[in-house]
């Protein structure tokens, strides 16, 4: 075993120790692959995890230091294994990280100094070598059982290693020949939740299909939030001069250590992917009829939001026309129905979103409204697919006529709220463990259709007065 991490011997989050990074090839001890093993967590200096409920997959970058030569005499070629585990301590192996994985690339290859070569082992989950192998064209009928199925019998996903959550919806079909990942990702598509969509993503402990509906309401921690607060207690309830190790262990967990956000505060692109309002039009190509032309624009819903306010202030929309985003649905109501011999008559793959698609895209998209990009302490148990508490802390400003209070207090309304965490990396090196969380809100904790009480006084505000002339005469 190799210890790698902050040298501290009072329990941190960032402490872990690397229990074995194993680099398993074809001809190791002269057995084929998974027989015989090398162990190379000496000349790794830095890993990387990423997961992302976008992708179907999680990734793993080791970056090595190698002064033994070993990418040449070891022949290493991308073809390899690696098998990775990371415990937080000897008394610790509850928090782990137990990936096995597959060598997809060598990148960023250098030589700092002539004796040493520094290379980058970019791996991945092995199911995706295995997507990569094959085709299928299947029929379905239950959306997440045939998700299942492909995970299971294509991908060859271990089953204790699959959370599917069971969709509401049932639709009839065949998948048109394409890649098992892609077929997954096909079926998802249209399948919702409540109106929500459906995720399909791996973490370090799953791979899961799970809707947004589930997520938001999944929160990684329901007590505590996390703030870039440095309020470490300082005494426990028996005794006022003691610091528990749990207290000390935790106020580092939840503690915010940097903030970096694009923000994404956007009516632009709320309005142009349909957050805000869209229209939709279906044709059935049995009936022969047509929906959508006198249709009125789809509302937007605020039923399950993260937090209570919408992204966007009401008055926003009253003068827009709301169909700068259009959806159409092909159907085909006679494909699958009782006469034409079938027991269980269901719709076709379209039809299962027909009255949802407008909500379903309100609700993926209506995610980028805001985003924060936070790291905190190194975290074995967060994963992506979780809800968080955040809690910011800002300076008051000071004014005469604005005391402290509500609306000038330590807390920034904007940025504070629950988030969904999207993506996230857990990055091990010498001096310690830390996670990097992307986490998004489709909505507000404060209502966004006035500023704070003191700007809506006409003495804290100037009248905004059209121009209507210049240097050169009138402008209109």
């Amino acid at each position: 075993m190799s210890l790698i991490g902050s040298g501290q011997t009072t329990p941190s989050p960032s402490n872990y120790l690397i229990e074995h990074i194993k680099l398993l090839r074809h001809g190791l001890g002269g057995n084929d692959i998974g027989n015989r093993a090398l162990d190379i967590a000496q000349i790794v200096k830095r890993i990387d995890i990423n997961e992302s409920i976008y992708k179907s997959a999680i990734t793993v970058d080791f970056t090595i230091a190698d002064s033994i030569k070993l990418l040449d005499r070891l022949r290493i070629n991308g073809t390899e294994k690696v098998q990775l585990k990371i415990i937080r301590g000897v008394d610790k192996r509850d928090e782990n990280i137990d990936l096995d994985l597959s060598v997809i690339n060598i990148d960023s290859y250098s030589q700092p100094t002539p004796g040493i070569q520094t290379y980058v082992l970019r791996c991945i989950s092995n199911h995706v070598i295995e997507n990569q192998s094959k085709t299928i064209s299947q029929s379905f009928l239950d959306l997440s059982a045939k998700i299942e199925d492909i995970a299971i019998g294509d991908l060859n996903i271990p089953e204790e290693r699959l959370d599917i959550q069971k969709t509401s919806e049932s639709a009839q079909g065949i998948i048109p020949k394409m890649k098992p990942l892609n077929a997954i990702l096909w079926l998802t598509r249209n399948s919702t939740d409540g109106g929500l969509p459906y995720y399909f993503y791996e973490t370090t402990k799953k791979v899961r299909l799970k809707s947004q509906l589930s997520m938001i309401s999944d929160f990684h921690n329901e007590e505590r939030e996390y703030t870039n607060a440095n309020n470490t207690l300082l005494y426990d309830k028996k005794d006022k001069l003691a610091v528990t190790e749990k207290e000390l262990f935790d106020a580092e967990k939840f503690r915010i250590n940097k903030i970096n956000s694009s923000l994404n505060f956007s009516g632009f692109t709320n309005l142009s992917n349909g957050v805000i309002g869209s229209k939709k039009y279906s044709v059935d190509i049995y009936k022969k009829s047509y929906k959508g032309t006198d249709s009125k624009p789809h509302e937007f819903n605020s039923k399950n939001l993260l937090n209570k306010e919408k992204p966007f202030p009401e008055k926003f929309k009253e003068d827009k026309e709301l169909s700068g985003r259009n959806f159409y649905i092909n159907l085909n109501s006679g494909a699958f129905d009782a006469d034409a011999g079938f027991e269980l008559p269901t719709g076709n793959y379209h039809s299962i979103i027909d009255d949802n698609i407008q909500q379903r895209e309100q609700y993926m998209h209506g995610l980028d409204s805001h985003s924060q990009e936070i790291v905190i302490g190194g975290d074995f148990d967060i994963e992506v697919g979780k809800a968080i508490k955040v809690r910011i802390l800002s300076n008051p400003f000071e004014d005469q006529d604005l005391p402290q209070g509500e609306d000038n207090g330590p807390i920034d309304h904007a940025a504070t709220g629950n988030y969904l965490i999207t993506s996230l990396v857990h990055t091990f090196i010498d001096s310690g463990f830390a996670t990097r969380l992307v986490c998004k809100k489709d909505s507000f904790v404060d209502n966004q259709d006035e500023p704070i009480e003191f700007f809506t006084k006409p003495e804290h505000t100037k009248e905004a007065k059209k121009k209507t002339t210049g240097p050169r005469g009138p402008l209109f």
